[in-house]
């Protein structure tokens, strides 16, 4: 027997997707195949918030597998036409922001569950931000302190520089998602990435590194 991962009902081994919600039907082993394979992804992958291209702009879990890099969108980062036209609804606009709070979070979460309990390279194909990028197609990598006049509370950056000279840009959000990068990158990428930031203890923060 199957069962829905999301209302619990049971069916026949030959369904596929629940008929109730839409949500995958699978079996007890399948299920334990699924935890394994999450425990195993989440060490390989690092969580950033990418700001160039502007087109692909969010938040993103990277996945390393083998000589790729998986860039997975968990949550987009342009505002809506709704959002952008509520100063011009008046009182009845009010309501627009909430509405869309509500409708993020729910999407943004179903996304996690999906990171959580999905192959990152079927998730790759599920939207047109998703992408993969080769190892060998990285002429330059570096990860650097927050920007000096940086308002925005992030802990670091990574730079990439790929193919033709096109820049990706991204940041961290916290000093774990650095060590995390460092970790998973560095032995990858050892004669192109530069790790141009030092741990204070003191001040228990990522800061660009002193020269000698």
């Amino acid at each position: 027997m199957k069962s829905c991962e999301y209302c619990g009902k049971q069916y026949a081994d030959d369904v596929v997707v629940c008929p109730v919600d839409g949500q995958p039907v699978i079996n007890p082993a399948e299920k334990q195949r699924k935890i394994a394979a999450r425990s195993e992804a989440a060490g390989t992958a690092f969580n950033v918030i990418l700001v160039s291209p502007l087109s692909s702009a969010g938040k993103y879990r990277i996945f390393v597998e083998r000589s790729d890099l998986l860039f997975i969108q968990v949550e987009g980062g342009s505002r809506s036409v709704l959002e952008a036209a509520v100063p011009f609804l008046g009182p009845a606009g009010g309501i627009i922001p909430l509405t869309l709070w509500l409708f993020n979070k729910r999407k943004t979460k179903a996304k996690h569950q999906r990171l959580e309990e999905g192959d990152p390279g079927e998730l790759l194909r599920e939207s047109e931000n998703n992408f993969k990028l080769n190892l060998a197609e990285i002429r330059d990598a570096a990860i650097e302190a927050p920007a000096l006049f940086q308002n925005s509370g992030k802990a670091g950056r990574l730079n990439l520089v790929v193919r033709h000279g096109e820049k990706i840009k991204c940041e961290f959000d916290n000093a774990a998602e650095i060590n995390k990068a460092i970790h998973l990158l560095a032995p990858l990428l050892s004669s192109t990435l530069k790790v141009n930031v030092e741990w204070n203890g003191e001040k228990r923060r990522f800061e660009k590194k002193k020269t000698i």
